[in-house]
């Protein structure tokens, strides 16, 4: 994760983490941002200097998970099925910690018109390391993929399973490795 300077950026990612925390904790509909303030150990004024709605600062964490994921794949150095596996351990891994609220963000990301850009990176994030598939086979094996990681998060929700970080990851393991030609 990058450095985080100044002070500006500093309380934005403090009242980001509060949030995350909070929203897991109570449900979105039920954290106000005096709740987030309290969190965070700051005043009411200053997250409405970064944020002007709860559904401002829910379309924000999408975007930090989503440059996050970015960066991950900058740094990790993996390339092709490797890094799409390792992506989406990263995304499962999040999604673990938070799973409500994950949930959350994939739909309003999907939603919100000026959102789904941040949700296609990711998409085209596997297009452009499935380098040996035609364009067709690509398409699908992003929608399995994707709809793979939905439905698993889905699964769990439905079956009240605990959200474990290590199965998750070994069943999302598995549909990689259906569509993975060595």
């Amino acid at each position: 994760m990058k450095e985080v300077r100044g002070k500006k950026a500093r309380s934005r990612m403090y009242i980001m983490h509060a949030a995350k925390e909070l929203f897991e904790e109570k449900g979105i509909n039920h954290v106000t941002f005096n709740d987030i303030a309290d969190r965070a150990g700051m005043c009411r004024t200053t997250i409405f200097n970064h944020f002007a709605t709860i559904n401002d600062l829910m379309l924000a964490l999408l975007d930090q998970e989503v440059e996050d994921l970015l960066e991950y794949s900058e740094d990790s150095r993996l390339e092709g099925w490797e890094l799409i596996q390792g992506v989406f351990s990263k995304l499962i891994e999040d999604t673990a910690n938070y799973p409500a609220l994950a949930s959350k963000l994939i739909a309003r990301g999907i939603i919100s018109e000026q959102k789904r850009s941040s949700l296609r990176q990711i998409e085209d994030l596997i297009w452009d390391n499935l380098e040996e598939e035609d364009d067709e086979r690509r398409e699908h094996i992003v929608v399995l993929l994707l709809g793979s990681y939905y439905g698993l998060i889905n699964h769990y929700f439905i079956n009240n399973y605990e959200f474990d970080k290590q199965k998750m990851k070994k069943d999302m393991d598995k549909y990689v490795g259906l569509f993975y030609r060595k």
